[in-house]
């Protein structure tokens, strides 16, 4: 399906069979508007900030609790909603294991906080080798998310966004997770890290009802 990445450009994790039961299917994005803050217009700009805060404020005041069913997509869902934007259901019919349209599709670059990230067969390995004058260790940590649905909740300068997420691993309420959609290799002080990224992942904009 057009607009999804690559694999070895971005990627993101879901534990395995865990399937969301809303929003619907890329059956295509709405067309191009404002996006997040780079968008023209002082009203549209300062609507979409206003939506991003609101989607990730309620993220945030439900960490450690399940939202609605438990799946993925309520978490969304219901955080688009509370804000005043248009959800999945919105965009086209919704059906299990579909790669769901959350606003207005855009670029790793251009998401913003409160923006939703829609996963398709994304694995991340962050391997980290330490060496010194004696030994030398190594560290792994691997994401994955089969079929997922995340919320934006801050962008780092190094690459890693930070995002809000309930049923990883399966039943488990909303949490924090770092995760990388790019692959790359860094190296100071002794220590290597190499980031590596399978799978598509799709970045949304939320769009106002």
């Amino acid at each position: 399906m057009g607009g999804g990445f690559a694999p070895g450009s971005r990627t993101v994790s879901t534990a395995e069979g865990a399937i969301d039961d809303g929003t619907l299917p890329r059956i295509g994005s709405p067309a191009p508007g404002a996006i997040g803050l780079g968008g023209k217009g002082g009203g549209a700009q300062a609507r979409s900030a206003s939506i991003g805060e609101s989607v990730v404020s309620y993220a945030s005041r439900s960490m450690g609790q399940r939202v609605g069913d438990g799946e993925c997509f309520a978490l969304a869902d219901r955080a688009l909603r509370n804000a005043g934007a248009k959800s999945a259901a919105d965009y086209g019919p919704v059906i299990p294991d579909g790669d769901y349209v959350w606003g207005t599709e855009v670029t790793l670059a251009n998401i913003r906080p409160g923006g939703i990230v829609q996963f398709r067969d994304y694995s991340c390995t962050v391997e980290t080798v330490t060496e010194t004058d004696k030994d030398q260790t190594r560290t792994e940590r691997v994401e994955e998310r089969p079929h997922h649905t995340a919320i934006v909740e801050r962008v780092g300068r190094d690459g890693a966004v930070t995002v809000l997420e309930q049923n990883i691993p399966p039943g488990s309420p909303v949490v924090r997770t770092q995760l990388y959609f790019a692959g790359s290799e860094s190296e100071s002080g002794g220590r290597k890290t190499t980031i590596t990224v399978h799978g598509r992942v799709w970045f949304y904009t939320p769009q106002a009802r």
